[in-house]
């Protein structure tokens, strides 16, 4: 082979493997999309649920303070 059959075929090699990496970088780069927005709308459901638990907490504390005000109660009522 001539010299520049042998540059040809190395330049063909060399663009052949960047474009498998360039293909690779860009498959991992959707995965970690998807992972990502995955995880987003986890956390948008976990700060819903927490938000639905604080409120849960409130009206069962406010329910305790509405019992410990019932003189029967108070004394059955924890103190902490």
């Amino acid at each position: 082979m001539d010299k520049e059959s042998v540059i040809i075929t190395v330049l063909v090699l060399v663009i052949v493997v960047l474009a498998g990496f360039t293909y690779y970088l860009y498959s991992g780069a959707t995965k970690c999309e998807v992972v990502a927005t995955d995880l987003g709308t986890k956390l948008q459901q976990c700060g819903t649920g927490l938000n639905q638990c604080m409120a849960g907490v409130e009206t069962c504390q406010d329910a305790l303070t509405a019992l410990g005000q019932v003189p029967a109660c108070a004394p059955y009522l924890p103190t902490q």
